[in-house]
């Protein structure tokens, strides 16, 4: 279906993504502004960490669109090959229409092939306000049967009760999978300087697609929309992309609720921003969860060395889970990411026509 030259832009490491999109980015006639913001840290080779944020089109549109990639950091190969796609295709943008790429917001852990960040934060449950007695998660109970060995992580696999809320976020313990943190991260802090810089109360509608993989059939681009089912954000969605959109809080969707989303800051900038997730199925919630855990064990360890055998095999087997580097899901990917993409553009280059 694709060529190889096309697939090119996959990655599943930091280094070799970042340099495919920047190199795209580079020679793209749509391109209006790159900024690269460093990140404190290095990544395993000692090479220097960015999340580059990329304007395209009409940078004073009323319409933008947000694609974010990496906000789970070891996730960023599917987005961050999708940022690449779309910036090499596109000649041209609608006139009032402004297209903004968030390329590894969590840079860190792409380059640590880590879900987290460096802090051991769940980026994409560090949403919530820390100046508030935060949320309490029966997470930690489930976590400790694991451990414990009461039960495996099969079991918890195949039961969606336990597996929707082991998932759903906690802020008791740094050393569980899905910590939202005790204040707010670096990733965070870029997404709240980014939203001053778009000034959503001055846009007349912004849609914000927000790329993950792992959850879900494999290949499969789920829409999941978090919107509260009867707000004008979530109606936006279903009039968008219609039976495609999933809704947790239905139950309908491989998502269960979450504490501290990503979405939920997005949404509280006003009743015109949509925000969807776009999430690629690859090999099913067992082998998520026992990667996750291995990867959980050899972070809380400290002794993240890349010239050794075993920490290799874990992030190999976390960068193989998240981004799989099989020709038939990655064409997946970038078919599926251009049609969302594409039906975005349409739909925001027509709201002043049904106005």
């Amino acid at each position: 279906m694709y060529a190889d030259a096309v697939l090119s832009v996959f990655s599943q490491r930091y280094a070799s993504a970042r340099d495919s999109f920047i190199s795209n980015v580079e020679t793209s006639s749509v391109v209006e502004k790159l900024t690269n913001l460093p990140h404190p840290l290095r990544g395993p080779k000692n090479e220097k960490l960015f999340c580059d944020v990329v304007w395209a089109g009409n940078l004073k549109a009323d319409k933008v669109l947000v694609l974010v990639s990496g906000v789970h950091g070891v996730e960023g190969g599917a987005g961050s090959a999708i940022q690449a796609d779309f910036v090499s295709r596109h000649r041209r943008l609608p006139p009032d229409v402004c297209v903004v790429l968030v390329h590894a917001l969590n840079p860190w852990g792409f380059a640590w092939a880590s879900r987290n960040d460096e802090q051991g934060i769940d980026v994409n449950r560090n949403f919530v306000d820390f100046n508030k007695t935060l949320p309490v998660s029966k997470a930690t109970a489930i976590w400790d049967e694991l451990q414990q060995g009461k039960t495996d992580i099969a079991a918890i696999a195949e039961n969606r009760q336990k597996f929707d809320l082991l998932s759903e976020g906690q802020y008791e313990h740094a050393d569980m999978p899905y910590f939202g943190g005790k204040e707010a991260g670096w990733s965070r802090r870029v997404i709240e300087q980014l939203v001053e810089q778009i000034k959503p109360a001055k846009r007349e509608q912004i849609i914000v697609v927000d790329i993950h993989s792992g959850l879900g059939p494999y290949g499969h681009g789920e829409l999941i929309c978090d919107h509260p089912v009867d707000s004008k954000g979530h109606d936006y969605a279903v009039e968008l992309f219609g039976a495609t959109v999933t809704e947790p809080s239905l139950g309908n969707s491989s998502s269960g609720t979450k504490l501290g989303l990503h979405d939920y800051y997005w949404h509280s900038q006003g009743e015109h921003v949509c925000y969807l997730t776009l999430e690629f199925g690859t090999f099913g919630n067992q082998k998520m969860l026992q990667v996750l855990s291995d990867d959980q064990k050899l972070q809380q360890s400290g002794k993240m060395d890349w010239s050794d055998d075993e920490t290799l095999d874990i992030k190999h087997a976390m960068q193989d889970f998240f981004c799989p580097d099989e020709k038939q899901w990655q064409e997946l990917v970038l078919f599926r990411g251009r049609q969302v993409i594409e039906m975005a553009l349409d739909a925001l280059s027509e709201v002043n026509h049904k106005r």
